[in-house]
């Protein structure tokens, strides 16, 4: 699939009267270079008094590139970030950098991590799906719907990908198209996608899902890897969709920073709007 998304004005990180500044610094716009549904239920339960109790608390499942830059910007802003990560060793780095981190398993999801989430107030899922089970969390969804129930969660986004508007034949797309995924793990994503909203709905959860491109950022070079620029230099021959590629000259990145900067806004103004994007082609 290639896109390019541009940049759009509606998103904009500056507080009104009516918004909380979640402890953020608020700079007066920012671009956004990604796709975005919410869902919004006014009838939020009342959450039960926490142990953990802090104004805010992000539990991140997925710490990887971008959940550790969001992470970090958070940190700065005087929130408790709590998340997950595969393996002891990317725990202890985690750890040492000041995260509450816990290994998290698909097939065996331990309830000590279940339970420390129910005690947040924002979660962000940044795993992508299984190509056997799906989304992992989502296949323990009994599970964890009984533990969130009652908590102090109250906002919930999920990462997703452009991958789910399939192939357009280099047409422009906005948010209007409907998602026509042809590989599998766009189909996959498109569930996660329904899942999650319905589950933050059920719960009285302020729920969100951002559609993201290629996301680049400092420190990471292998988004670049499989572009017609790096066939060219080991003398490969382009494949169709390069070759379609470098005559439109058009590609789907997003940098990680604007990211960030996107979630946080929508964490200071949650909306119901269907999409915060700009147009782009696939």
């Amino acid at each position: 699939m290639d896109a390019l998304c541009w940049n759009h004005p509606a998103i904009s990180l500056k507080a009104t009267q009516n918004s909380e500044n979640h402890g953020f610094l608020t700079p007066k716009s920012s671009s956004s270079l990604f796709h975005c549904r919410a869902a919004m239920n006014s009838s939020n339960p009342v959450s039960k008094p926490s142990p953990l109790k802090i104004q805010n608390r992000m539990f991140i499942l997925g710490m990887g590139f971008v959940g550790q830059f969001f992470a970090q910007e958070l940190k700065y802003s005087g929130w408790d970030v709590s998340g997950t990560c595969r393996n002891l060793g990317q725990k202890m780095q985690l750890e040492g950098r000041g995260f509450d981190v816990y290994v998290f398993d698909a097939n065996d999801p331990v309830q000590d991590t279940l339970k420390a989430m129910k005690y947040h107030t924002h979660l962000l899922i940044s795993i992508p799906p299984d190509v056997d089970v799906g989304d992992p969390l989502l296949h323990h969804e009994k599970l964890l719907r009984t533990t969130l129930q009652g908590g102090d969660l109250r906002w919930l986004c999920y990462l997703s990908s452009t991958s789910v508007y399939g192939d357009y034949g280099g047409a422009w797309v906005d948010e209007d198209n409907p998602a026509n995924p042809l590989s599998r793990s766009g189909k996959l994503r498109i569930e996660a996608e329904e899942r999650w909203i319905n589950l933050g709905n059920d719960l009285g959860f302020s729920t969100q899902v951002f559609r993201l491109g290629g996301i680049y950022g400092p420190g990471r070079r292998h988004w670049f890897n499989h572009s017609a620029i790096d066939t060219i230099i080991k003398q490969r021959s382009l494949s169709e969709r390069q070759q379609r590629r470098a005559r439109r000259q058009f590609t789907s990145r997003v940098h990680v920073q604007d990211i960030c900067q996107a979630l946080k806004a929508c964490i200071q103004r949650p909306s119901s709007r269907s999409s915060f994007a700009g147009d782009f082609t696939t």
